[in-house]
């Protein structure tokens, strides 16, 4: 019994390392971040885009929420915020004004 959860105990820790080995390094993660970012604050169209909140990174996507000023009239000056999604496999980005189709 003894041997069969020393071995049991073994394979969790070559799988844990296994799944670590797998991860994406900081850099990585922080490069992806910046990619998404600038993607979305492109896509916005606002002027002086900034990022509003840390983005949230989710399996195929990272969610950015940007703020800026509206470019065009009738809302022209005005602040605006719009939340965009970053797809990671297509190195694209969709943003729009929360709420509206």
């Amino acid at each position: 019994m003894k041997r069969i959860a020393m071995t049991a105990g073994a394979a969790v820790l070559v799988a844990a390392g296994a799944y670590v080995a797998w991860a994406s390094s900081p850099d990585a993660w922080t490069e992806l971040q910046a990619k998404a970012e600038a993607a979305c604050m492109a896509a916005s169209g606002l002027d002086e885009p900034e990022v509003a909140t840390p983005p949230t990174n989710f399996e195929k996507h990272v969610f950015v929420a940007v703020k800026g000023i509206w470019p065009k009239p009738p809302m022209e000056g005005r602040e605006a915020d719009w939340v965009c999604l970053y797809d990671k496999e297509q190195d694209a980005a969709e943003a729009r004004e929360p709420g509206f189709p």
